[in-house]
C-alpha cells in the first residue's frame, strides 16, 4: 500500500513538471517575438534619421564628374543642371532648403528625403526639381550624385562638410 501511495505521489510529481515545462516553453514562444520586435525598435531609433542629420548648414567644398567621357552623357540637356558652386546649402526645419553664396541668399526650395533615406529632391518656386543620391551623410560629410537617370548615375558628385 505504501509503495502505491508513492507511485501516485511519483507520478503527480512528473505530470506536475511537464506542466511547468509547457507553460515554460509557452513563455518563452510569447516572449521571443516581444523581444525581436522591441529589439528592432530600439536598433531604428539609435540609429541616426537622415531627416535630422541632414539639419544645419553644409559648405559645398567640390564638384567633381565621374563619367564626363562616358557617351550617355551626351544625350543629356546639361543646361537642366544648376550647379550650386560654391554655395553654402543650409538645411532648415519645415524641409526648406536655402542656397547661400558670398554671405547672400540665392535661392530657396523644399526638400524631400525620399526612399530608404538615400534620395534628396529639391523643389524650387518655379516647379523645378532636382534629385540627388545621398552616398554619404554623416555629422561631419555629405557626398551626393547628381541623379538624371540610371545610364548617367554619378555623373556629378558633390561633396560638403558640415559648418560648425
Amino acid at each position: 500500500m505504501v509503495l502505491v501511495n508513492f507511485k501516485l505521489v511519483s507520478e503527480s510529481n512528473t505530470t506536475i513538471l511537464k506542466s511547468k515545462i509547457v507553460m515554460l516553453l509557452k513563455g518563452l514562444i510569447y516572449s521571443i517575438p516581444v523581444f525581436l520586435v522591441t529589439a528592432v525598435i530600439f536598433l531604428s531609433l539609435s540609429s541616426d534619421n537622415p531627416e535630422k542629420l541632414i539639419l544645419g548648414d553644409w559648405q559645398e567644398l567640390e564638384w567633381s564628374y565621374e563619367k564626363a567621357d562616358d557617351l550617355p552623357l551626351f544625350y543629356y540637356d546639361l543646361s537642366k543642371i544648376i550647379k550650386h558652386e560654391a554655395e553654402k546649402w543650409v538645411f532648415k526645419d519645415g524641409r526648406k532648403i536655402e542656397f547661400h553664396k558670398d554671405n547672400e541668399l540665392v535661392t530657396v526650395a523644399d526638400y524631400v528625403i525620399k526612399g530608404r533615406g538615400h534620395i534628396l529632391k529639391l523643389t524650387y518656386p518655379n516647379g523645378k526639381e532636382e534629385r540627388y543620391d545621398i552616398k554619404e551623410l554623416n555629422h561631419n560629410e555629405m557626398i551626393l550624385n547628381f541623379d538624371i537617370g540610371m545610364e548617367t548615375r554619378g555623373i556629378a558628385k558633390l561633396t560638403f562638410k558640415r559648418k560648425s
